[in-house]
């Protein structure tokens, strides 16, 4: 009787070690690496009171620029939204500059940009502050990294546009409340 058991726990012995390395077929499976090449690409557009009033694309093949008019009269405040693409260790900027349209030489047009309104994903830019608006073409949005910002008001970054005239002016110009300038806007690479 205690060979039978011997035995028996010997048995059971073997089939809990077998157990525990059992063999059969795997399923059919393949690991293959995939690479993606995404071209870089940058998209702007300018929305006021929920309408978009501009969208301009950018990319490596087709570089270019996008112009808003404005004027005194209009509304002072536009929000600049963007998606961008780059290429890693690379950043996008926005820079910006007075295409046509003369000021009075006692008037100065200020542009302020805020901090993006954190309603987008990635690496948004970082806004500069204010700026006094020239023909000489500024930065005003730096460090532009893969992102959204989002489509509409209260997303991306608000351009506040500010009219002022100097401390002597003499109102012997002939500048009006409607006299239009176009404000260059350019997306452009770090390359």
């Amino acid at each position: 009787m205690v060979r039978k058991n011997i035995s028996f726990l010997l048995l059971e012995l073997t089939f809990i070690a077998w157990g525990s390395h059992i063999w059969g077929q795997t399923p059919p499976t393949t690991e293959i690496n995939l690479v993606m090449d995404i071209p870089p690409v940058s998209l702007i557009n300018f929305e006021t009171d929920n309408k978009s009033i501009i969208t301009y694309s950018y990319s490596t093949h087709t570089p270019g620029n996008v112009e808003q008019i404005i004027s005194p009269g209009m509304k002072n405040q536009t929000w600049i939204n963007y998606s961008s693409i780059v290429n890693p260790g690379v950043t996008n900027y926005i820079a910006v500059s007075i295409s046509s349209g003369k000021l009075p030489d006692d008037v100065t047009l200020k542009l302020v940009i805020s901090e993006d309104a954190g309603a987008g994903s990635g690496k948004t830019g970082k806004s500069v502050g204010e700026i006094t608006l020239s023909a000489n073409s500024q930065n005003i949005i730096i460090d532009i990294g893969s992102c959204f910002t989002g489509l509409g008001v209260n997303k991306g970054h608000m351009l506040t546009y500010k009219w002022e005239k100097s401390a002597g002016f003499s109102g012997s110009s002939q500048f009006t409340n409607e006299e239009p300038i176009a404000v260059m806007y350019t997306i452009t690479t770090s390359q």
